[in-house]
């Protein structure tokens, strides 16, 4: 039988190898989950986050890809991606390729208004979180993919 300060040691030991275990930060297909679900509800109360709701916004993305998003605000602004209404995209995770610094997640939105997209989000981590870094939008077809008699 274990003698009391055995014990408290021992559970203290197993619970700290617990919480390291479980408590590391989200990886980064949770980080576009969160992201992507906080961005839609933002929009749908009205509230347009990238002007209304920065602060918050920078838990989930780099300062880069804040400036890139107010270099294309006039783009953005007519876009389907400003409108909570018309924004009905359901979001699916199909690849992940990361090391310890960088990870490609390979996303689908599929939505009734928004029709089918493919993406690559390219996170970073930043003091240990990861961080959407770049947004880019995957062709329907490579040239090895296309079909053969369509151009």
């Amino acid at each position: 039988m274990f003698k009391p300060a055995r014990k408290v040691t021992a559970l203290l030991v197993s619970i700290c190898v617990l919480l390291t275990g479980c408590g590391h930060g989200p990886g980064p297909d949770d980080t576009i989950r969160n992201a992507y679900a906080w961005y839609v509800r933002e929009l749908k109360s009205g509230v347009n986050p990238l002007e209304q709701k920065r602060t918050e916004l920078q838990q989930f993305v780099t300062e880069g890809f804040l400036t890139s998003i107010d270099n294309m605000r006039p783009e953005l602004e007519a876009s389907p991606f400003m409108d909570g209404q018309s924004f009905d995209a359901r979001l699916s995770i199909e690849k992940i390729t990361k090391d310890s610094r960088a990870a490609t997640v390979r996303i689908g939105l599929n939505g009734r208004m928004s029709g089918q997209h493919v993406l690559n989000v390219y996170l970073v981590t930043v003091e240990g979180r990861w961080k959407i870094d770049d947004v880019k939008l995957v062709e329907e077809f490579s040239l090895a993919e296309r079909p053969e008699g369509r151009g």
